[in-house]
């Protein structure tokens, strides 16, 4: 019997498959998740990580069945989310703090350095070695999720790349570049509308693709929440 003490978690959202992945890891372990935290700018209602708008976010959130709490970068990303996390930690008790992160050893010592001027500790539950990467997508995509591609750099993708389902196809293609199967140097990006650990699925209704300082992205406009068993 597991008589671990559960403690309150917060999982860093960006709305794509790392961090899908990393919170069906903490709740296959039983992890006690209080709440999702994407970073935003109010000003544009877009997420910063993949340029979601947020009341697409929102419906993402209501899938889950997992409140979201927005943090608006207000000009000071660093200094806006360690205050939130702080925040977070006095109100929620929320106690560690996960990331999607995968091999990027930069990426990693920056959250880890947030999470520990917050007060909280940092969890890396999809933390891997590059090799790995093929088998982490296996498992990704063996688990039953669904994700669409929403960014994908013009340096390795044609327009035609956002809004694609990110599926076998997909990435024995990406296998067949010079780069990261997972995209882990932000070679593309996804927003997951349905898995394991989603309520409802997500159906999207209305998008466009626009290129945006380099990144083919789509635009999601408009989408609902539809019964698993539909």
């Amino acid at each position: 019997m597991d008589t671990r003490k559960k403690r309150k978690t917060a999982v860093c959202w960006s709305s794509g498959k790392d961090c899908s992945l990393a919170l069906y890891r903490l709740m296959k372990e039983n992890e006690e998740v209080v709440c999702l935290v994407s970073m935003i700018s109010r000003k544009d209602e877009r997420n910063h990580a993949h340029g979601i708008k947020l009341k697409i976010l929102n419906y993402q959130a209501e899938a889950l069945g997992i409140p979201l709490v927005l943090i608006d970068s207000a000009g000071n990303y660093e200094e806006s989310l360690v205050t939130a996390l702080k925040g977070l930690n006095a109100e929620l008790g929320i106690e560690q703090v996960a990331f999607g992160s995968l091999y990027a050893k930069e990426d990693r010592k920056w959250n880890e350095e947030i999470s520990h001027k917050a007060g909280v500790e940092p969890l890396f539950p999809t933390w891997i070695s590059p090799e790995n990467s093929n088998e982490l997508m296996q498992e990704f995509l063996s688990l039953g999720f669904t994700a669409y591609i929403c960014r994908a750099s013009s340096e390795h993708f044609d327009q035609t790349c956002p809004g694609r389902i990110l599926d076998s196809q997909f990435y024995e293609e990406v296998r067949q570049k010079a780069i990261c199967v997972m995209g882990e140097a932000g070679e593309y990006h996804t927003f997951v509308t349905d898995g394991p650990i989603f309520n409802k699925r997500i159906e999207l209704l209305k998008s466009g693709v626009v290129m945006n300082s380099g990144l083919w992205s789509l635009d999601i406009q408009d989408c609902r929440l539809i019964a698993k068993n539909e």
